[in-house]
């Protein structure tokens, strides 16, 4: 029982508000098949996120110690999490983005819809036979 569950892929939360990160923790468990670390600070994801082996990272622009533009770049620039899909969830503007330095391929705007964000997963991560 244990080997299947090493076997999900992981999906790291980076995320400070404690009601988005729980809403969205039940969301991916009642879904899919995924395994989940949560992290709500910028610093603490920093320091873990790279060893981790995440198969893909929601990260929150917003976050304390350490904000979401800054991890971003510092994830691009790690040899384990370059190549590491980043879904970047954000309620700030455009202009406030280019200001960070953030053009991340994939972007969610808060206000979202959860059906639009669990079929963003499962086609960057398909369940395996």
């Amino acid at each position: 029982m244990a080997e299947a569950w090493e076997k999900r892929k992981l999906i790291a939360i980076v995320e400070d508000d404690p009601h988005l990160a729980a809403m969205l923790s039940d969301m991916l468990k009642f879904f899919g098949q995924w395994r989940l670390q949560i992290f709500s600070d910028g610093q603490t994801a920093k320091d873990q996120l790279p060893e981790l082996g995440a198969a893909l990272i929601l990260l929150d622009v917003g976050l304390p110690n350490l904000d979401g533009g800054s991890l971003y770049k510092i994830l691009r620039g790690h040899s384990n999490t370059k190549n590491t899909p980043i879904i970047v969830i954000t309620g700030i503007h455009d202009w406030e983005l280019h200001r960070m330095g953030l053009q991340a391929s994939l972007l969610l705007r808060k206000p979202f819809n959860l059906q639009e964000l669990l079929t963003i997963i499962r086609a960057l991560l398909p369940e395996e036979e």
